[in-house]
């Protein structure tokens, strides 16, 4: 089961899919849509510098696929230095805007505890968040759910399963 969900894990490694994910992943207006692919572009080059410059003021305007990638730029030290609290953030903005590939990133670093403190509970909130559709997402929350399980206690499954209830009532 472990290598099973590595292999899942690992296609959140470039995070493409962010592009669907998300009510407000991509900006509508043509102007900041341009901009966006701009950075798309950039990134896929390797121009992580000027990739970061063209997402970031849409991140702060709200995309959360911009403030998904600008999470991983963080997170991999592409162009700037590595800086797990800074994609942590960046994770946390998108994955509130419902971003499941956001989601599961910061259940990963609170899995860790990287960029987060290390909390079980909130690792499986957030894995459960992704969960709540049926699609890739949901195969990767499940199984990263399953995982923690194993090691929580009960007391700390059942304070996720009513901040999960809690949280999804939000959303």
């Amino acid at each position: 089961m472990r290598h099973a969900f590595k292999a899942l894990v690992a296609a959140l490694f470039f995070p493409l899919t962010a592009l669907a994910h998300g009510p407000d992943a991509v900006p509508d207006a043509p102007e900041l849509r341009r901009q966006y692919g701009e950075a798309f572009q950039a990134y896929q080059k390797g121009d992580y510098v000027t990739a970061r410059t063209k997402w970031l003021p849409l991140a702060e305007g709200g995309s959360s696929a911009a403030q998904l990638f600008v999470g991983f730029i963080y997170d991999n030290g592409q162009g700037v230095a590595k800086d797990d609290a800074a994609a942590a953030a960046w994770y946390r903005e998108s994955a509130e805007r419902g971003n499941m590939v956001a989601q599961i990133r910061l259940a990963l670093m609170y899995r860790a505890g990287r960029g987060v403190p290390q909390d079980r509970v909130q690792a499986w909130v957030w894995a459960g968040m992704a969960a709540r559709k049926e699609d890739h997402m949901h195969r990767i929350g499940r199984s990263l759910q399953r995982e923690l399980a194993e090691v929580m206690t009960s007391d700390e499954r059942a304070e996720a399963e009513r901040l999960l209830g809690e949280r999804a009532a939000q959303h």
